[in-house]
């Protein structure tokens, strides 16, 4: 369990290098917790609007600063190749 923590922390820390994307990412990811608050409390529209800023500001920092996929797209890709081996 200790070693996937530590190979986890890493690979995060690799994907996340530049402190302006950590920053980026603690807002983003913030906004979308918001968002989901919102949806629960049936705010659909401003819950679905933080929500997509949320992730908007994580691409961004990914796309521009980083210069590398999004851990979500990387893992929605990784799961399409494993459907197409079938």
């Amino acid at each position: 369990m200790v070693k996937a923590l530590v190979k986890y922390v890493r690979n995060y820390r690799s994907r996340h290098a530049n402190n302006l994307n950590v920053i980026i990412h603690i807002i983003g990811i913030s906004e979308c917790i918001f968002g989901l608050m919102q949806l629960l409390m049936g705010r659909w529209k401003w819950g679905l609007f933080n929500i997509f800023m949320g992730f908007f500001l994580q691409w961004i920092g990914h796309t521009y600063i980083e210069k590398n996929e999004m851990g979500e797209i990387a893992g929605i890709k990784k799961m399409i190749s494993k459907f197409r081996d079938i």
